[in-house]
């Protein structure tokens, strides 16, 4: 079969311009990630946020809470944490930390001494005060009663005066808009998207891009699935490719010989078959070249 404009991410070409598309893609070509977040084809835990990855996605820990070490893809894993056993808070030294899911409060005496002001940078917020950060004018924080609050600006796209840094999305300048790499879609400032394992952003005429995250794992056995940009874990190890090999784990071969982990070798009676030991664990596979040959 041929498909003139070939099957991205693995996809196999089946017939004429026709391409059958690992999952988590979709399209004539196998072009189009599946946005499993979006399309609502998978629910996370409330502890957790789905994060839209090509190929598939992931469960991330929301802010205030961290994963407890095993990783659970449905976001079952994430824990709270607590900013006042850890000393993270922000309270001042006249207000009493209280932990709560997701975050924590500042509770402040009634008393002269209750001033319910923040401390910010090495100085001091009164309680009431709005301020924008120095290193980020896009956000607004402000104090009430002994504890800071940021959020992203606000964007009003009906305000004439509104900052198109912070609020791309309100550009609608035919010279604000991107093209992709490819130079077949046109994005408007402020689109985002994936290309080639990179986060893409078109911003004001200009696109930038940066190295896509992956979720750390903790797993023992990880592997890299073609089409994918991040690992995911496997629990056969005959399916990893992060394999740290243990010299101490051997396998018998078909002949009843022990081999090390790591070593190599064809199967008896099967010559197209090779087989390698990974840590005690026999893992064969067939060459269809050489069946086909033979």
């Amino acid at each position: 079969a041929f498909c003139e404009e070939g099957c991205r991410y693995g996809g196999t070409c089946m017939a004429p311009n026709k391409c059958i598309c690992p999952s988590g893609f979709t399209g004539s070509h196998c072009e189009k990630d599946i946005d499993e977040c979006t399309e609502g084809i998978i629910e996370c835990h409330n502890h957790s946020r789905c994060v839209n990855l090509p190929g598939w996605y992931h469960c991330e820990c929301r802010s205030g809470f961290h994963d407890d070490g095993t990783y659970s893809l449905s976001g079952e894993s994430c824990i709270d944490i607590d900013e006042c056993a850890l000393r993270t808070h922000t309270c001042w030294n006249d207000s009493a930390c209280i932990n709560l899911a997701g975050g924590f409060d500042c509770l402040c005496p009634s008393g002269p001494s209750c001033s319910g002001d923040c401390p910010h940078e090495g100085g001091l917020k009164r309680n009431g005060q709005v301020w924008t950060l120095k290193e980020d004018r896009c956000s607004v924080c402000s104090c009430k009663d002994g504890k800071i609050f940021c959020r992203r600006t606000a964007c009003d796209c009906q305000n004439p005066s509104v900052d198109l840094f912070c609020c791309p999305e309100c550009d609608t300048r035919v010279t604000s808009q991107c093209l992709d790499q490819n130079g077949h879609k046109l994005y408007r400032s402020g689109d985002n998207w994936t290309h080639s394992c990179q986060q893409c952003r078109c911003l004001e005429g200009e696109v930038d891009c940066w190295p896509l995250t992956c979720p750390s794992l903790s797993c023992e056995y990880t592997t890299l699935l073609e089409g994918e940009c991040c690992p995911r874990c496997v629990s056969d190890p005959c399916l990893a490719d992060n394999i740290a090999y243990d010299i101490r784990k051997t396998c018998l071969d078909s002949y009843g010989l022990s081999r090390l982990s790591g070593s190599v070798w064809t199967m008896a009676g099967s010559p197209c078959t090779t087989c390698k030991c990974k840590n005690g664990s026999v893992c064969c596979s067939v060459d269809l070249e050489c069946l086909h040959n033979n």
